[in-house]
């Protein structure tokens, strides 16, 4: 792939999901979606646990219930530290912090970046040798603060870094796992909910990584969006509860 996350026009949102979105966030504004966390966060430490398994990742990267939510718990604080801020951005020093917190140990002995060859996602997929890792993962995350990405929507911003973290495998373990966890960092800072892996949809999930390997990326934007509806109707349901 290139160095570079590509965008092109033809990926911009449908019309249809953004403002199904748009109306969701205008009726839970950022305060209900966090009052009503006891509703989703579990739905989605659920989720990841579903994907954190073959062939979405390998045996060896199983994962605990508690080791998600420590994770999760951390992103949601970080994503929502500097609410609706466009220009805060995921650094170096996060992807760390949230592989320790997956990982659960601390200290200079943990290995948090990738040292051996990458795990392919899709056939023909050559994964960066890891002594680019450092260079290929700067550009990246610089590119995630450029005004090219902030006018892109927050599900196609989530996307795109879905796509582009695939494609680097930097972690020594978990990456897939730590991908689709740090994904949500883009909307829950836009004052969305997290989203959420419906463990019913792994055949889906696995088309729109194939195409988004592609550079067809319009159906992994669908599929997230989706889930983030879903997530919309967990806090309705709890809103409805409390009245």
């Amino acid at each position: 792939m290139a160095e570079l996350p590509i965008y092109h026009d033809s990926y911009r949102p449908s019309s249809n999901w953004a403002k199904r979105l748009e109306a969701a966030r205008q009726a839970h504004p950022a305060a209900a979606v966090l009052a009503a966390q006891p509703r989703w966060l579990p739905k989605w430490i659920a989720g990841l646990e579903a994907y954190a398994v073959p062939p979405f990742d390998t045996a060896s990267d199983a994962t605990t219930p508690a080791a998600l939510e420590r994770a999760a718990r951390w992103l949601l604080a970080r994503a929502t530290a500097k609410p609706g801020d466009q220009r805060d951005a995921l650094t170096m020093d996060d992807l760390e912090t949230a592989c320790r917190e997956l990982v659960g140990e601390q200290g200079d002995t943990v290995q948090v970046w990738r040292t051996a060859a990458g795990r392919p996602q899709v056939e023909n997929h050559q994964p960066a040798a890891p002594a680019a890792l450092p260079v290929l993962l700067e550009m990246t995350l610089d590119w995630f603060t450029t005004d090219a990405f902030s006018e892109l929507h927050p599900v196609e911003q989530a996307g795109l870094f879905h796509l582009r973290l695939l494609d680097l495998q930097p972690f020594a373990a978990r990456t897939n796992t730590l991908v689709r966890l740090l994904s949500s960092f883009y909307v829950l800072r836009a004052g969305f909910p997290p989203i959420i892996p419906i463990a019913e949809e792994q055949s889906a999930y696995r088309d729109v990584v194939g195409y988004a390997f592609q550079m067809i990326t319009q159906p992994g934007v669908e599929l997230f969006a989706r889930w983030l509806l879903a997530a919309y109707s967990l806090i309705e349901t709890e809103q409805e509860e409390r009245r």
